[in-house]
């Protein structure tokens, strides 16, 4: 059973160790790599052997934040059997076994103690030792608060990394988790030599084609569910083909049903291949969508959640719209 922990242990751990391996969920974000390139710069610039390695590929865009290109994926760039053996895993931005794909070698097999730094709720026993705390906006903030506990440098290019999972984990500080702790991090972030313009600029005004005619598409394709509390996206695999895009390309897609008037309920469905559905799941207060996802084992926070689910993309809108019909019922005044 993993053990909690408080932040000068997390730093002793993260001492002790000479080779750290360094993962996180599948379809990584800006948080998710942002948190491993920031506590990565430090833990190489004690000296120590660090492999960062993810169940899936990067997003392009995040591709400057690994100008060494130290991020591998599992299965395609290397097989984890070849690593060697290491002194932790440390797995950061979740600590659900839904969200680690093929990654059993490493975290349950290596024989390695496994570390834990996350912000989600949902949360498996997967860990040797663990650091979440559910009230921080961001896992960077966390990662934050680990380089200034050990009395880490935060440069310009830690403090980019930084705060690049921070404002894309809040939404460029619009969703609720935005409180006024969030809100001076970034300015002291800002203050030690992020840009936020030029964040903003690499992030979403270099999009790929393909993507941008996705969303076109995607947003044309909207429809609406329960009486207009619902607003449903769905992507198919034939989409993916005709724009020349890969799953990373629907990262933040599912905010487009969250813009309509009225909308209380965003669900996106993707065609993943296999049978297998993705689900992602956004709600506005007094709603909490957390239960839809944790009842097709899924997890993530109360307003933003999601699963994997198996069946014909109908099939899984009809049990999704069930479980959502049940918690906008749950809610007061929906």
């Amino acid at each position: 059973m993993a053990r909690d922990i408080e932040i000068p242990e997390v730093v002793a751990e993260l001492r002790r160790a000479r080779t750290i391996v360094m993962t996180t969920h599948v379809k990584p974000d800006g948080d998710a790599l942002g948190s491993i390139a920031a506590l990565r710069r430090w833990l190489r610039s004690l000296g120590k052997t660090v492999h960062v390695v993810v169940p899936s590929p990067a997003p392009a865009k995040y591709a400057f934040l690994d100008p060494e290109k130290a991020v591998r994926t599992a299965g395609r760039d290397l097989d984890l059997a070849s690593l060697p053996q290491p002194d932790l895993v440390c797995i950061l931005d979740t600590s659900a076994w839904l969200q680690l794909p093929g990654m059993e070698p490493l975290v349950a097999n290596s024989g390695a103690p496994v570390l834990v730094i996350d912000h989600h709720r949902t949360s498996d026993d997967l860990a040797t030792t663990q650091f979440i705390d559910p009230s921080a906006p961001a896992t960077a903030s966390i990662v934050y608060r680990i380089l200034l506990e050990a009395g880490a440098s935060i440069d310009p290019e830690t403090a980019t990394c930084l705060f690049i999972g921070l404002a894309l984990d809040t939404d460029w500080f619009r969703l609720a988790t935005t409180d006024p702790e969030a809100l001076r991090l970034a300015a002291t972030l800002v203050e030690a030599g992020a840009k936020p313009h030029e964040v903003y600029d690499r992030l979403y005004m270099e999009e790929d084609l393909g993507r941008m005619r996705l969303r076109g598409h995607a947003v044309e394709m909207l429809r609406p569910a329960l009486g207009g509390r619902v607003i449903i996206m769905r992507l198919t695999g034939d989409m993916f083909h005709q724009f020349g895009v890969d799953l990373g390309d629907t990262e933040n897609l599912i905010n487009e049903c969250m813009r309509v008037r009225g909308s209380l309920v965003g669900v996106l469905l993707v065609e993943a291949g296999r049978g297998e559905v993705r689900v992602s799941l956004r709600c506005r207060p007094p709603i909490n969508i957390l239960p839809v996802a944790e009842k097709f084992g899924g997890g993530g926070h109360h307003r933003a959640a999601g699963a994997k689910m198996t069946g014909t993309l109908d099939a899984v809108e009809g049990e999704v719209l069930e479980a959502v019909r049940e918690a906008l019922d749950r809610a007061p005044s929906t």
